[in-house]
């Protein structure tokens, strides 16, 4: 990554941030100041997995939480030879030297292999190594649910891997608030959760049950926003953006039916390591996330250049007043890659070639850090902090029926096409470019 593209995105943050100096203080055992939320993006090529600490509380320790514990095929354990190792060296989570570290929540997106492991080779890989691993005690799994089958044979393996090891685990619940909630990562910090299964706040399953067979893993990703005082940071596994199929797999617009839940967020965990067929350019508008950063590796030509395009350049969605989000990315292997700033927006790609640590006090700003360069300092969105979900969607939320079917017509939600739209016309699904079948 050439120096000079880190300087100009050094140019366009608040100078006056770095005198502040918050995110850089250290206590006296040289540790991040207790009131911070941190979130190491790991490199594991192409695959996923993301450790979230929350701010420390009055015994020093940090609630922890792993979204994703997956792999690159062509790697292998990348649970056991960086998130392990990772979880050891990088985060803040008590004294140093504790025999055993605890994992709060480990929360697999959905169930293909980059993002949960494998239990069919040698050894368990993923969040299997994890559960099973000497020195790390994992409390408790957060999972989309058992009881549907989609495409592919990763429900079923998880399934019977939960059937057979009986770990602690439950289903993501939408009710995140209050002292009761399923999620409790310390002080000043609520993980709203957005879409789970294939389902919505106040919808019910946005893909109908004859399709679900059919359905790509990706579209049941879990979608989350952790909200730490006026910090968000988004993350939702390989939620897709578009209705088109590939190699016999059916992806549709599960971003699109989560828009009245969308707010503006500081970082963007960019949905399917930067494929084409998510982060949709309307999905951005509502979004827009000041850094978007993507984990990605050899294999599947990620980041694809239109979504790069899109990330770097996308504008306002009233005014059309050019906005963008600056890229940092883990690895650069067959993906794309825009030299120099975006003409339109000056927001710039970076490749990391490591992990990638964000860090906020909540109030005035954020850093982001990458291996070998000093860290980057970008100011928080004018948004007061978001403790509730939005009024429309907690109304649909109240009035939904028992059955978990959609609810309230009356608020007008966004349609969610499916292949009998296609079939009858009403909607073509984009074309599949040869290059990219592997998305």
């Amino acid at each position: 990554m050439r120096k000079d593209r880190l300087r100009s995105v050094c140019a366009l943050a608040a100078l006056s941030l770095i005198a502040a100096g918050t995110l850089g203080a250290r206590g006296g055992e040289d540790r991040p100041a207790a009131d911070t939320l941190r979130i190491h993006v790991l490199n594991v090529g192409q695959g996923d997995s993301t450790i979230i600490e929350g701010p420390r509380d009055e015994s020093g320790d940090r609630k922890i939480m792993i979204v994703d514990a997956g792999e690159s095929t062509k790697l292998g354990n990348e649970a056991q030879h960086v998130i392990e190792p990772a979880l050891r060296n990088l985060t803040d989570d008590g004294k140093k030297g504790r025999p055993i570290l605890e994992v709060d929540y480990l929360i697999p997106t959905h169930y293909h292999k980059d993002h949960m492991g494998s239990v069919a080779g040698k050894e368990p890989t993923g969040i299997f190594y994890l559960w099973e691993a000497l020195n790390i005690k994992v409390k408790k799994i957060l999972d989309t649910g058992l009881n549907y089958d989609a495409s592919g044979q990763g429900d079923r393996t998880y399934r019977e891997w939960v059937k057979t090891n009986n770990p602690v685990r439950e289903t993501l619940s939408f009710q995140q608030t209050g002292p009761d909630r399923q999620i409790d990562m310390g002080p000043d910090v609520w993980v709203e959760v957005q879409a789970v299964g294939a389902e919505v706040p106040g919808r019910g399953r946005v893909v109908k049950d004859k399709w679900i067979a059919t359905t790509s893993q990706n579209d049941f990703s879990t979608a989350m926003v952790v909200h730490f005082k006026k910090f968000d940071f988004y993350v939702a596994g390989d939620l897709s953006g578009y209705l088109h199929e590939s190699w016999g797999s059916w992806y549709h617009s599960i971003e699109a039916a989560t828009f009245p839940q969308l707010r503006p967020v500081e970082v963007y965990r960019v949905n399917h390591h930067g494929s084409q067929w998510s982060s949709a350019y309307a999905f951005l508008q509502r979004l827009k996330p000041i850094a978007s950063v993507i984990s990605c590796g050899r294999g599947h030509h990620h980041p694809n250049e239109y979504t790069v395009q899109r990330l770097l350049g996308f504008e306002d969605y009233w005014t059309g007043r050019p906005i963008g989000s600056d890229i940092f990315q883990t690895k650069l292997d067959d993906g794309f890659l825009l030299e120099g700033p975006h003409p339109h927006t000056l927001k710039t790609q970076n490749v990391a070639n490591g992990h990638i640590l964000i860090e906020t006090d909540g109030e005035t700003s954020f850093s982001l850090s990458m291996p070998g360069v000093e860290p980057i300092y970008f100011p928080l969105h004018d948004d007061p902090a978001f403790t509730d979900v939005p009024w429309s969607v907690k109304k649909a939320m109240e009035a939904a029926r028992g059955d978990g079917s959609e609810a309230n017509d009356e608020l007008k939600w966004s349609e969610v096409y499916d292949r009998a739209d296609v079939e009858e016309g009403k909607i073509k699904t984009p074309a599949v470019d040869k290059d990219m079948r592997g998305d």
